[in-house]
């Protein structure tokens, strides 16, 4: 005659000693944290979204190199000094937007096509050509577009940037 054998299940419990240990372990961690480097939100930019940001040149680097910063309110975006830029074009983005130095220009009164566009490419391509290894000088108005200074440059030989782009066909007079 076959013997039958029949198993038991055990389940298994988790002791409740084992998640003591676990949260003396996040508390120990939490009491290293420095809390006087993160330090209280000021009272007028409470409302405000904090956002992780780098150095700030166009701010001359008030907020440093990292760490959290208040994103600026709407009215301090639009304003802006009106000035003389005079430096190197390190960048073209698109026909009507060059980099001189480190600060994005927007050539104002100019129109031209989005460069992912085959008359936006004879742009950027048209003002890479003219910007190459350039020193250009800017005036700008004082105002900003997005990130960018709003602003009339001149090609070193004098003529303005945007009236040979103009000129050329390539954009248009905004």
């Amino acid at each position: 005659m076959a013997r039958v054998i029949k198993f038991k299940r055990h389940r298994r419990r988790v002791p409740g000693n084992v998640f003591l240990p676990v949260i003396l372990a996040v508390g120990v961690l939490l009491n290293f944290v420095n809390w006087e480097s993160i330090g209280p939100i000021p009272p007028n930019q409470s409302s405000l979204p904090r956002v992780l940001r780098g150095g700030d040149v166009l701010n001359s680097g008030q907020h440093g190199l990292g760490g959290f910063a208040s994103a600026p309110r709407p009215e301090a975006i639009s304003r802006s000094q009106p000035g003389r830029l005079i430096d190197l074009v390190t960048r073209v983005r698109d026909g009507d937007t060059i980099v001189v130095g480190l600060i994005p220009v927007r050539i104002a009164n100019l129109d031209c096509a989005e460069s992912d566009s085959y008359q936006g490419e004879m742009a950027t391509q048209l003002a890479r050509k003219l910007t190459s290894g350039a020193t250009m000088t800017c005036d700008l108005e004082g105002r900003r577009s997005y990130d960018r200074e709003v602003g009339l440059c001149t090609l070193p030989d004098g003529r303005d940037f945007g009236e040979v782009l103009i000129a050329a066909g390539a954009c248009d007079r905004w």
